[in-house]
Formats: structure tokens, sequence, C-alpha cells
């Protein structure tokens, strides 16, 4: 079966939610979980920036939504910085995070994806999927 940009990257969304969710349920060690989070989530914006916004920048009807969507990256990467799980602002910084990460995934999902498979096509989000997955097999391979 051949998977698509935009299901991949829901997949990602997914994840990314169930991290934020063994985090905040932790009372361990929270750094692997944290840099576990930290990982997926600069890989799941190499994936949009590098593959799946440019393919949506030059369409009148995705273009404010990608301008937006660099802005909310630069949010989190900003954030991801600031955020140090042994300090005890931990879990308000962590709950921004998630925050600033559902209002992302609500918006590409609800708005973005859609606009996306009708503009792109399944033959386009088809090849950006395989381009995607071998980016994703490159980072898991220099990450070992």
């Amino acid at each position: 079966m051949k998977i698509i940009a935009t299901e991949i990257l829901k997949q990602d969304h997914r994840e990314a939610i169930g991290l934020f969710e063994r985090l905040e349920g932790t009372g361990g060690s929270k750094d692997e979980l944290f840099n576990q989070l930290k990982g997926a989530l600069k890989l799941h914006t190499k994936l949009e920036e590098q593959i799946f916004y440019p393919a949506l920048e030059n369409f009148d009807e995705t273009r404010d939504l990608i301008k937006e969507s660099y802005r909310e990256h630069q949010k989190v990467d900003q954030l991801l910085a600031e955020i140090n799980p042994a300090g005890g602002d931990f879990a308000s910084k962590l709950s921004e995070l998630r925050g600033n990460i559902e209002h992302h995934v609500d918006e590409e999902e609800g708005e973005m994806f859609p606009k996306a498979e009708q503009l792109l096509g399944q033959d386009r989000l088809q090849e950006m999927g395989r381009q995607m997955e071998q980016m994703k097999k490159g980072q898991s391979a220099t990450a070992q």
C-alpha cells in the first residue's frame, strides 16, 4: 500500500500527542521522553518544511496557511530550546508547547491537509510520502 504525505504527517501528530501524554503522566525521569519528543518534532518540522510546504506555497488557497505554519514552527523551536526537563517550570512550558502543537495540528488536519489533497492529488502526495519515508529512514540511520 502506498502511503500519502498527509497520512505520514497525521501519524507524526499522533505520536507527538502520545509522547506529551506519557511525559505528563510520568513521575520519573523526563529527560529521555522529552528528548524523544524533541527529536520527533524536529524531524516532523523538517519533513514539512523541506517536502510538504514547498509544494503548497504557490497556491493562493494555501499560501497564508503555509506562512502561518512556518511562524508556528519557529515558536515551537523557541519553546523546545527553553524547556529543561529538570527545571521548575517544566510542566508549564510543556503545557504551553502542547497547546501550540495541538493548535498547529488542528489547523493542518482541519484545513491544510484537505486543501493539499485537493490541490496536489494522490500521485503527488504518494511521491511526497515516499520522499518523507526516505528522509525518516535516513534520520533513523544517523541516530543509531
